[in-house]
């Protein structure tokens, strides 16, 4: 069974004819490392769930600052955010990102198409509350990245991958990480070296 479809059977029983729709407006694509997989300017046509690799969403700030906004892969670790490469807004406004997103090692991927979705949502009830229950949780994400951004330093924002999500300090080079809180590499390496001090 297609891995996608697995996935959403996690959260919600499908009739074979649900599932059946679904599956057959999936797609199978593969990005090697490095590849531009969306490009900030363009717009967001497909959701890709991840079925192998890792990949990160980023955005340049005003000072030139490349930023990570989001680590994308699918593992026992994942999080909702996690398994997917999409901008849902410039997904459901079909406006252009602010995001780009890369893969960071060779990744496989199941794409579903904007034109897909209304497909599928105008001929299935479930399917369309399964896209609605998507976007809820989308815009939670978002939201709490966001503010995280806004309102916690440096410090805070390491402390808080410390606690919820220590994970990504062994899947993702250094320098992505301090990207991740905002932060230049040799920032990160000080404040680690803070925390550690503090903890003796």
């Amino acid at each position: 069974m297609n891995p996608f479809v697995n996935f959403i059977l996690n959260f919600v029983s499908l009739p074979n004819c649900d599932r059946d729709l679904l599956e057959n407006e999936l797609t199978y694509k593969k990005f090697k490392t490095g590849d531009k997989i969306l490009q900030e300017g363009n717009i967001c046509k497909n959701i890709l769930f991840i079925v192998s690799g890792k990949a990160r969403s980023f955005f340049i700030n005003q000072e030139g600052q490349d930023l990570t906004w989001n680590f994308h892969f699918n593992d026992n670790e994942s999080k909702f955010e996690n398994y997917f490469l999409v901008d849902y807004n410039s997904f459901l406004t079909q406006t252009p990102t602010f995001l780009s997103f890369q893969a960071l090692e060779d990744i496989e991927v199941v794409m579903l198409s904007y034109d897909s979705i209304q497909k599928l949502t105008s001929n299935s009830h479930i399917l369309e509350k399964v896209a609605s229950k998507m976007s809820e949780t989308a815009y939670q994400n978002v939201h709490k990245r966001a503010f995280i951004l806004l309102t916690l330093n440096a410090k805070e924002r390491y402390m808080q991958i410390l606690k919820e999500e220590p994970y990504l300090l062994n899947k993702f080079q250094h320098y992505l990480i301090a990207s991740y809180i905002g932060v230049a590499p040799e920032s990160l390496s000080r404040l680690r070296k803070e925390i550690t001090k503090s903890k003796k």
